[in-house]
């Protein structure tokens, strides 16, 4: 199972500029081409204008397998503490190692969180939102 369209993690690099929130949304395939033929016609206009990171599924059901409860809370022990070892935020959300681990290793895959260079996980964005539209064929 692909959670992303293939080249969506360079899309969705953890920011090392002004932008700090990440869009989550539910999309085709076609939806996903037509937005990036946009943005690319915009860039040869020379419309360089920053856009929100954007991490998108090719639906619900995959997006929910992907981003668990479990991982939510993750993400959100992280949000109010900052910076944390996997030891500790396993302690945090009494959770054995292991189980963070492998959540923190996906969520890294996904660049919803970053390793800082001291080896501490945190979470990079500033705003996360999510957004679904709601058509048959994306509620499969």
């Amino acid at each position: 199972m692909n959670a992303l369209f293939p080249d969506r993690l360079s899309e969705i690099s953890p920011p090392n500029r002004a932008e700090t929130e990440l869009e989550i949304t539910v999309e085709t395939s076609e939806s996903f081409f037509a937005r990036m033929k946009e943005a690319a016609r915009a860039i040869d206009k020379g419309d360089f204008t920053p856009q929100p990171a954007r991490l998108s599924f090719d639906s619900m059901a995959q997006l929910f397998e992907t981003l668990t409860p479990g991982r939510w809370r993750l993400i959100e022990s992280l949000t109010r503490s900052g910076p944390s070892s996997i030891r500790a935020l396993s302690r945090a959300l009494s959770r054995d190692y292991s189980s963070v681990h492998r959540d923190v290793s996906r969520l890294l895959e996904l660049n919803l969180i970053k390793k800082s260079e001291d080896g501490l996980i945190l979470v990079p964005w500033r705003k996360i939102t999510a957004s679904m539209n709601l058509t048959p064929e994306l509620a499969a």
